[in-house]
């Protein structure tokens, strides 16, 4: 049998790992309090914001145990969601071992991608191009909006830049910016706005917005607030690094 050590310890590492991959906060605590219910926990209290978890359970025999886990990166794997998701329901069937309910845990975690980086990122540029269509621009406007896609993607294999918040949007909001502008002044596309926005168009927080939304909506306001404006600041990061590369070179 679990202590309720162990069980707080695969609880909070199942909600650290959907968190830090771009779940919502209801979603999160469901999350922990069907693990923990699972193991037999009868009170269970979450308090999850996009920065931290907090968990207390008692199993009702005077035995409390408390847990705080800081959650310093943030992205969007939402393949690593649902395996968690489908973890914490085997989990209700069939609970594990400590042992084997970490290294599960931690096989998810150390996932990798199931298509190389130069994939994804090609892939993703080819379908932000894809924007000029939808903006019912020529079709010449295509070209250049994936070279500065690419271009501005190369700052996500910039290791040292993943640790600054919002200066990796700036570097690449200036870097789509500079490819725009100077695949239009040498005649090749023929509308710079639409070049742009095509290019800048992954960096676009629309998971965060829309978590934004539904934690408003779920009462999670403290989530809902942080989720905001973290997507207002990226979105501004953008526009400051395009507009640095428009103010600087464009004539």
């Amino acid at each position: 049998m679990l202590t309720p050590k162990q069980i707080l310890d695969i609880a909070s590492y199942a909600g650290e790992i959907i968190l830090a991959n771009g779940a919502e906060i209801y979603r999160t605590e469901d999350t922990i309090i069907r693990i923990c219910q699972a193991y037999g926990i009868k009170y269970v209290q979450s308090l999850v914001t996009p920065t931290g978890i907090f968990i207390s359970i008692d199993d009702g025999d005077n035995i409390s145990e408390t847990v705080v886990r800081r959650i310093h990166r943030r992205c969007v794997n939402l393949t690593k969601i649902s395996q968690v998701n489908e973890f914490s329901r085997k989990l209700q069937k069939n609970p594990m071992d400590y042992a084997t309910a970490m290294k599960e845990l931690e096989k998810i975690s150390n996932d990798k991608n199931e298509y190389s980086l130069t994939a994804v990122i090609l892939w993703i540029s080819l379908g932000s191009s894809m924007n000029v269509i939808l903006m019912k621009k020529s079709y010449i406007n295509i070209i250049p909006a994936l070279l500065a896609s690419l271009g501005a993607q190369l700052v996500v294999k910039i290791d040292f830049l993943k640790d600054v918040n919002f200066v990796p949007e700036i570097v690449a909001g200036f870097i789509a910016g500079l490819i725009s502008l100077f695949c239009y002044q040498y005649g090749l596309g023929d509308h710079l706005s639409t070049i742009i926005v095509s290019s800048i168009l992954p960096f676009v927080p629309g998971v965060s917005l829309t978590n934004a939304i539904r934690d408003a909506i779920n009462g999670d306001l403290i989530s809902a607030n942080s989720r905001g404006m973290e997507a207002g600041l990226i979105a501004i990061s953008l526009a400051i690094g395009v507009a640095l590369a428009l103010g600087v070179f464009y004539t």
